[in-house]
C-alpha cells in the first residue's frame, strides 16, 4: 500500500478551517481531526463540557509548552491515526508543531496548507457568528495565535485564499493535494463527491 498523506491546515480565526476540512474529509473519505477536538476531550475529563475559546487556547498553549511531541501524538491518536495513513489535521498554530507532526506521521507525507482571509472577510464572518469585536480581538491576540500571521504562511506548502466562494476554495484545495502527489483517482472521486467534474490532467 502506498504511504499516505497528513494534510495540516492553519489559518486565523474565521478563515473557514472547520467547514473546509470537514467538507474535504467527506469528499476524500479520509479521517479528519483538529487540535480543538482533542482539547475538548481533555476539558471534558476536567468536567468542562462547553469550554470557551479562551480556555481552549490556554490549554493548548500549556500543552505545547509542556511536551509538544506528546501533544501532537495524543491529537493524532485521539483520531485513530496510524502512521502511513491519510488524515486532515485542522488547527496548526505553531511552525514547530507542524514540523513535529511531519516527523511523527512518517511514512505519511506531511503537507501544510495555510488558509488565508483578509480582514474584511474575517470581520464579516465573526459578525455572522454573533461574536463581538472585543471577543475577536482578544482571541486573535492570544499567544497561541501569533504564528498565524507570518511564520505559518511562510512555512506552508500552499496558501489558499478563503475569501473566494467555498466551492472554489474546495476545488483549489483538491488541486493543491493533487499537485502534492495525492493520487489522481482520489482527487477525481472527491471532485465528483463535491458535484464537480474531474479536471483533465488530474493524476
Amino acid at each position: 500500500m502506498d504511504d499516505g498523506f497528513a494534510i495540516s491546515f492553519s489559518g486565523r480565526i474565521a478563515s473557514g478551517k472547520t467547514n473546509i476540512t470537514e467538507t474535504l474529509a467527506r469528499a476524500l473519505g479520509w479521517t479528519r481531526t483538529g487540535f480543538s477536538d482533542y482539547l475538548r476531550v481533555v476539558m471534558a475529563t476536567k468536567g468542562i463540557i462547553d469550554p470557551t475559546r479562551e480556555q481552549l487556547q490556554d490549554l493548548g498553549q500549556s500543552l505545547v509548552e509542556a511536551d509538544p511531541d506528546a501533544f501532537c501524538r495524543n491529537v493524532l491518536a485521539n483520531a485513530g491515526f496510524v502512521p502511513g495513513g491519510n488524515i486532515l489535521l485542522d488547527g496548526i498554530r505553531h511552525v514547530d508543531v507542524q514540523r513535529r507532526v511531519a516527523s511523527i506521521v512518517k511514512p505519511s507525507r506531511a503537507i501544510l496548507i495555510h488558509l488565508a482571509a483578509d480582514d474584511e472577510v474575517v470581520a464579516r464572518r465573526v459578525q455572522e457568528r454573533g461574536a463581538s469585536e472585543q471577543e475577536f480581538r482578544r482571541a486573535s491576540g492570544h499567544p497561541v495565535e501569533k504564528d498565524l500571521y507570518r511564520s505559518l504562511p511562510e512555512e506552508a506548502d500552499f496558501v489558499i485564499d478563503t475569501s473566494a466562494p467555498l466551492e472554489t476554495v474546495l476545488l483549489t484545495c483538491l488541486s493543491a493535494l493533487n499537485g502534492a502527489g495525492v493520487d489522481g483517482g482520489i482527487i477525481k472521486a472527491a471532485r465528483s463527491m463535491l458535484g464537480n467534474p474531474a479536471k483533465e490532467g488530474d493524476g
